[in-house]
């Protein structure tokens, strides 16, 4: 679809409005890749970056019905820098399984979100395993599974900015969660001809799974 049609098709697309409290769980990676690698970061935003390599989070998440909206995403995101705030991302890919979502997310946010087909098992409340398969116009873009390992205890909570390029500037957007959480072992596979092919060959820092996720965007 041209970049007019989907905005178009954006336009048509009801979605809540802001905030939006989601509910479910999700795995999260950290990775440490070269610079160089990664697209070039949107106009008025800056990658945060230590020496020739910077460091990136991909997101798998499943919001369940009880929220805002309920769908799948996979997303993409980068710490930046001169934003105001120490905690700050931008999101430089992300496919979600609803066009209420991904229309919201472009007109409240400035996210890019794009809809893809998602195939997601989250791990229920004893599960071990957390896996998905996500496709895009019928080709593989991702896939993950997680092996729970140490539980921790408690309820971590976290709070920043998802900075993204507007017209008139970078649009922050406030985010706080909290949930259960446990470290494990995430195997990630990126398609080579993707758009995420600059994954390929990289293994994560650190992963956990985000068990009775709470999240709130545009608080």
């Amino acid at each position: 679809m041209e970049a007019t049609e989907r905005q178009d098709a954006d336009r048509s697309q009801e979605f809540p409005g802001a905030p939006w409290h989601l509910q479910g769980q999700a795995c999260v990676s950290l990775w440490r890749v070269p610079r160089r690698v990664l697209p070039i970061a949107a106009r008025g935003l800056r990658y945060a970056a230590w020496g020739e390599h910077a460091l990136l989070f991909t997101i798998w998440a499943s919001y369940q019905p009880g929220g805002t909206l309920a769908y799948d995403e996979f997303a993409v995101a980068v710490p930046v820098r001169g934003t105001g705030s120490l905690a700050a991302c931008t999101v430089i890919h992300i496919w979600v399984s609803d066009a209420a979502s991904a229309a919201g997310g472009r007109h409240l946010w400035a996210i890019p979100k794009m809809v893809g087909s998602f195939d997601t098992q989250p791990a229920g409340e004893a599960g071990r395993v957390f896996s998905g398969q996500l496709h895009e116009d019928g080709r593989p873009i991702a896939s993950v599974r997680f092996e729970h390992g140490v539980a921790w205890p408690g309820r971590p909570c976290m709070s920043g900015f998802v900075v993204q390029a507007g017209e008139g500037g970078p649009i922050r957007t406030r985010c706080t969660a909290n949930g259960s959480l446990a470290t494990g072992r995430a195997t990630w596979s990126f398609a080579a001809d993707g758009p995420l092919a600059y994954l390929n060959g990289h293994r994560p820092l650190v992963s956990a799974r985000v068990n009775d996720l709470r999240l709130a965007c545009g608080v």
